[in-house]
């Protein structure tokens, strides 16, 4: 098992409020790992760390065997490190076809403004057609990105972040305002994707959590208080003290 993702010791500080707190967990290689915890318990600022949108006061990130703690976004994705779903990143009068296929377009080093004449090129659409078939977009290449449903909005936004080449996926909250068959649909895509890509999961739907998840981090205050399968988090009692219920 090689560990892809190190996060050791991140403190990030809001003025008096620490979002968070000495945050330490690994990602192993082709797993698929949740990151969990009730609001305001800095999911998505320990999402910000890694990904290179904020910087941390302390600690450290280390990806794919190399420190990225001061590494500029672009960099990091440069290296295999991508985020999806914070916000919508698609282009709306493009087709879904060519949304993918430009990104192809900027990871094979060439500039937007040539991105009409390269339109037609097979190098570029051919990986983008199969790239869309894969995250079951394939019937809907040729339309405009804003006439498709919100969940295949969702779906087009994953196929952009896979074809940036990923090595991990940071995706937040993807089934965000998704309906009851979009969220299964979802589910269903990135159950497909475990053992191909790792996948770094921040989600408040805990069916998809439990359903998908190789190991989970649950979060409170800031801190792991737990890492562990879906079973063991499932049975411990601090967990079920701070985040799951009795319920659960």
């Amino acid at each position: 098992m090689t560990v892809l993702l190190e996060v050791r010791g991140l403190v990030r500080r809001f003025g008096g409020l620490i979002a968070a707190n000495n945050l330490s967990f690994d990602v192993v290689e082709g797993e698929l790992h949740a990151l969990i915890g009730p609001n305001g318990a800095g999911k998505s600022t320990a999402i910000g760390l890694i990904s290179g949108e904020q910087r941390p006061d302390a600690g450290r990130v280390r990806f794919d065997g190399a420190d990225v703690t001061a590494l500029p976004i672009a960099a990091r994705v440069k290296a295999g490190m991508t985020r999806s779903f914070q916000i919508t990143s698609v282009l709306p009068d493009f087709t879904a076809l060519e949304n993918v296929a430009l990104v192809y377009q900027v990871r094979a080093g060439h500039s937007f403004r040539f991105w009409r004449p390269a339109a037609g090129e097979r190098a570029l659409l051919e990986p983008a057609g199969a790239m869309l078939a894969r995250i079951g977009l394939g019937g809907r290449a040729d339309v405009p990105a804003r006439d498709l449903a919100h969940g295949e909005q969702r779906q087009l936004e994953l196929a952009m972040a896979l074809a940036t080449g990923a090595k991990l996926l940071l995706l937040d909250e993807p089934m965000a305002g998704l309906g009851t068959a979009e969220s299964q649909a979802m589910t269903d895509i990135l159950a497909g994707l475990k053992g191909h890509t790792t996948i770094l999961l921040v989600e408040h739907d805990m069916d998809a959590v439990f359903a998908l998840a190789d190991r989970i981090t649950v979060l409170v205050y800031g801190q792991a208080i737990a890492s562990g399968t879906p079973k063991a988090i499932r049975g411990d009692p601090a967990v079920r003290d701070a985040y799951l219920g009795e319920d659960a």
